[in-house]
């Protein structure tokens, strides 16, 4: 396919796009089109395209749990970051898949409304924390979400699913487990409560994550699951691996759990290092363990 397939339908598109542009990691080659929706109607029009087509695609938020290839990406990447709406009704949102969860979680503070402070230093989108379930300090989206709405890719029809219909676990949704439903959308439900004391609380999780975090290298945030009954950076830590370097990829030293690039990493440098802390840590302590970052693939 082309970027002219979805520009004459009024889509922005991109040929020949650079990967790391897209992506916290800042890894990655390039993509042969690169389609960015601003609505939910243009991003069901870019899917119902790709379909119609039979052209493999893939679909990115803010690309912050994202590790892109080297090389060419010859699909179709839909990057959902421009879908930014959100519309607030008392205590109700309901937030397109591209909206920033920091910036939302910035806004119900300015109106009262808690719920969202663990979100204020997640830097993905309303779309990737329904899908992944994100969450810091306690609080999930999960906790939150009431409703979410899909595109599915199998049917072609708008669903929608509630409660626990979403199947949400430990960094996990139906999406996460049900690569056919392309999120667009969801609903949110918080409570009124005093500004004062939800933007202390916001403070405290940004704080916390600044202390914690390598926020000053490109990563994509934590690696692993934590692994019942452990913590994957305390086990990772504990076998010595701490500043273990491939290529430009480096775990982190400031949290064992990260994965940071230091100039210049590519793809096979960060999944070289993954296999190794994998095979480290399971040689030593017996725990597997699961990656959260995703790979690009190709629906």
């Amino acid at each position: 396919m082309t970027a002219e397939c979805f520009l004459q339908n009024g889509i922005p598109a991109q040929a020949d796009c650079p990967l790391s542009e897209l992506c916290s990691f800042h890894i990655g080659g390039r993509a042969g089109v690169a389609v960015f929706p601003r609505t939910r109607e243009e991003l069901i029009l870019a899917l119902r395209t790709v379909l119609r087509e039979g052209a493999p695609f893939d679909v990115a938020g803010n690309g912050t749990n994202l590790l892109f290839p080297d090389g060419v990406y010859p699909g179709v990447l839909i990057v959902t970051r421009r879908m930014r709406e959100a519309d607030f009704s008392g205590t109700e949102i309901t937030a397109s898949a591209g909206m920033p969860l920091p910036a939302l979680a910035a806004e119900a503070m300015r109106r009262g409304l808690s719920g969202l402070e663990f979100a204020q230093g997640i830097p993905g989108t309303v779309g990737g924390g329904v899908f992944m379930n994100a969450g810091a300090f306690g609080g999930c989206m999960a906790d939150v979400t009431v409703w979410s709405e899909c595109f599915d890719t199998g049917t072609g029809e708008v669903l929608r699913f509630c409660g626990a219909e979403q199947c949400f676990g430990t960094r996990t949704s139906i999406y996460e487990r049900n690569k056919r439903y392309i999120l667009l959308g969801a609903g949110l439900h918080l409570t009124p409560g005093d500004p004062a004391a939800i933007a202390r609380k916001t403070e405290d999780c940004r704080t916390r994550r600044a202390r914690t975090q390598p926020l000053d290298l490109p990563s994509a945030g934590s690696v692993f699951r934590h692994p019942p009954g452990a913590f994957a950076g305390k086990l990772i830590e504990d076998c010595g691996l701490k500043g273990t370097r491939i290529g430009g990829a480096e775990v982190s030293t400031l949290h064992a759990g990260f994965i940071v690039n230091t100039g210049g990493a590519t793809a096979a440098d960060v999944e070289a290092l993954i296999a190794r802390i994998r095979e480290t840590v399971l040689r030593r302590t017996g725990y597997r363990l699961e990656c959260e970052v995703r790979t690009l693939t190709y629906r």
